[in-house]
């Protein structure tokens, strides 16, 4: 009797650890507070496939792009590409085309049961895969705010076709990042990503060993922009650094920024423009 009782109370505790793993790592679609159309430019509703999903997106297109690459701008956890628009605006502007996305269970996506750093991996990577076919003779540039930067290093490094990345307030471990955030909410955040890290296994398919956007740096053959605002509160700026020193590129720190507002700040455009610039000069 006492051992059935043990073992119910063991099982119990279990689902009860899987619900609240299954809460931290499920988003609610938000939607953009300003869409594209209202913005005025000339763009495309799109329907982006990935896996068994279907991601809701825009084109917006220059009046003279010329050869320049196109931009695919990926936003973070909890948020849509309403989040990007202001970086997005400026950039079709320069003559840039921009790719907008919500990662599933995001924006205007269908609700999903939960959403990790592999799955925004995974979407980032089928975009890049939407962009090559649709735009063929076009480079690829994946420009990722917070989340939407680990995970566009995380899908350059593992092949999606991508010539160039830009990270913007982005995590070196998202897991580090996850206890921050629960411990601002006042609960023991390092306990807890102890203890539910197995019930994320099951839904990232494996361990975070291959999602660890510090380690997978440093195999990055791709050109790299590192963005980070001075006075993050979400990501802080010993991320970055992390990620300079294992990638070998300097970090460019933007003065009196914060997590969100960095991706308005006249520095943060300057910085994105210099670098896809460089991506289309000439090789000595």
């Amino acid at each position: 009797m006492h051992l059935a009782l043990l073992g119910a109370g063991f099982a119990g505790g279990l689902v009860a650890l899987d619900r609240v793993a299954n809460a931290v790592v499920r988003p609610v679609p938000r939607l953009p507070d300003v869409t594209v159309p209202e913005l005025g430019l000339r763009h495309e509703d799109l329907s982006i496939p990935s896996g068994d999903h279907s991601l809701r997106g825009w084109l917006l297109c220059p009046g003279h792009p010329g050869d320049r690459p196109v931009v695919l701008l990926a936003h973070g956890w909890g948020a849509n590409y309403g989040t990007l628009l202001q970086l997005a605006e400026p950039l079709v502007a320069a003559g840039y085309p921009v790719l907008l996305f919500d990662v599933r269970g995001h924006g205007r996506n269908e609700p999903v049961p939960y959403v990790t750093v592999r799955h925004f991996r995974d979407d980032v990577a089928a975009v890049a895969r939407f962009a090559q076919e649709r735009l063929p003779h076009r480079g690829r540039v994946a420009l990722g705010h917070s989340l939407g930067g680990a995970a566009s290093i995380l899908a350059a490094e593992m092949g999606a076709p991508i010539d160039g990345v830009v990270t913007v307030a982005s995590p070196a471990n998202v897991l580090e990042v996850t206890a921050d955030y629960l411990r601002d909410k006042g609960l023991p955040g390092g306990l807890m990503v102890w203890l539910l890290r197995p019930f994320w296994w099951l839904r990232v398919g494996g361990t975070f060993r291959n999602l660890i956007p510090e380690r997978k740096v440093v195999g990055l053959r791709q050109p790299l922009l590192l963005i980070h605002p001075e006075n993050d509160r979400r990501v802080s700026v010993d991320h970055v650094r992390r990620l300079a020193r294992a990638s070998g590129v300097g970090a460019r720190v933007i003065p009196d920024a914060g997590h969100t507002d960095v991706l308005s700040h006249p520095e943060t455009l300057g910085r994105v423009l210099d670098f896809l610039e460089s991506l289309q000069a000439p090789t000595p």
